[in-house]
């Protein structure tokens, strides 16, 4: 099979992410995607990114760096009305942003091959979202039908490794397992060809543990309290809670495309409270960051969610400004996000 920039799929065995995975591992959790190099190159598996996959990736990466960018820009215009004229730093343009998307939408970086959508695919997959079949089952997702199609159409030629996040390609009693439907679909096209499900990334790089101890979890908090520095001040000025960073670390250390870099994939809980003991918040983290071996550094954080929260007394979850998930700018459930108490400089 020949995408549309000439490449050719020559592995056995293919790899496919639906939208959101891609977009968490390719453009914004894993800076340089080197667990998933070595995984690709051990195994000799070939990434494949469905159009639509890159399509949702680029628009979706275009909007987080053009909101980061006028973000930075509203800080830079503050400080420059309360200090005087600053100089040094230029934004980049809508331009520079939008090719930079596009650029990692298409996984070069990883070798990948983006997979032209046929009249075809795209009629079976309108076909199937219409009938609201599977996993166009919960509520109309043409995207994910697309996906699908594109995944059955590689099962006629190759193993699939197929990992997504989507609760829609699950069943409803077994929410971590491909949906019974899509098992059969993919058991009757594949003719013993395989499909292999996972839910989690972790899961698909699990035979790559490293076999380092775990990094003592007082390390892990200071790095990441320090390289989310800007992000924490702020979470702090609008909760009135400063971190306690004595909660759960979760680790899965990887094996790299460096010999002397782990990356590490991080679940952080937290419990962050007021100077006077009265208020508690919950602080959660994903992300993941490098662990270098040759002088125990750890660096490269980059965060998938950052979220600061308390639980109300009818169980709604209230974020505070600041915190986020990676596919928005922002995130906020229940009722308005908690707001710092107006003020002046002093």
């Amino acid at each position: 099979m020949q995408n549309a920039g000439g490449k050719t799929i020559t592995a056995k065995e293919v790899l496919l992410f639906d939208s959101s995975t891609f977009i968490a591992e390719i453009g914004l959790m894993s800076r340089q995607g080197s667990a998933l190099k070595h995984y690709l190159y051990r195994r000799g598996t070939q990434l494949v990114v469905p159009t639509v996959v890159a399509e949702e990736c680029e628009r979706n990466l275009t909007n987080r760096a053009m909101a980061k960018r006028k973000q930075v820009h509203d800080g830079m215009e503050w400080l420059a009305r309360y200090g005087g004229k600053l100089a040094g730093w230029v934004a980049p343009s809508k331009d520079v942003i939008e090719q930079r998307a596009k650029e990692l939408a298409l996984g070069d970086g990883l070798g990948a091959i983006l997979l032209p959508e046929t009249e075809d695919v795209g009629m079976r997959a309108n076909l199937r979202d219409q009938a609201e079949r599977p996993p166009s089952h919960r509520r109309g997702e043409l995207a994910d039908c697309r996906i699908w199609e594109q995944c059955l159409n590689l099962l006629t030629n190759h193993e699939v490794v197929f990992v997504s996040a989507d609760g829609d390609f699950c069943g409803y009693r077994e929410p971590n397992k491909l949906h019974p439907q899509l098992r059969d679909e993919a058991e009757a096209v594949g003719e013993g060809r395989g499909l292999t499900f996972h839910r989690k990334i972790e899961a698909l790089l699990a035979e790559f543990e490293s076999e380092i101890p775990p990094i003592p979890d007082g390390r892990v908090f200071a790095f990441i309290y320090d390289a989310l520095g800007d992000v924490v001040q702020e979470l702090e000025s609008n909760s009135g809670c400063r971190p306690r960073a004595d909660g759960e670390v979760e680790q899965t250390r990887l094996t790299t495309d460096r010999a002397n870099v782990i990356e590490i994939r991080l679940v952080v809980r937290d419990t962050w409270e007021s100077p006077d003991g009265v208020t508690v918040m919950d602080f959660y983290l994903t992300g993941s960051c490098h662990y270098h071996l040759d002088d125990e550094r750890l660096a490269d954080l980059s965060t998938g969610n950052v979220r600061l929260s308390t639980t109300q007394p009818d169980g709604s979850v209230r974020a505070v400004r600041g915190s986020y998930i990676s596919l928005s700018a922002n995130f906020s459930s229940g009722p308005s996000p908690i707001e710092p108490d107006p003020g002046a400089l002093a």
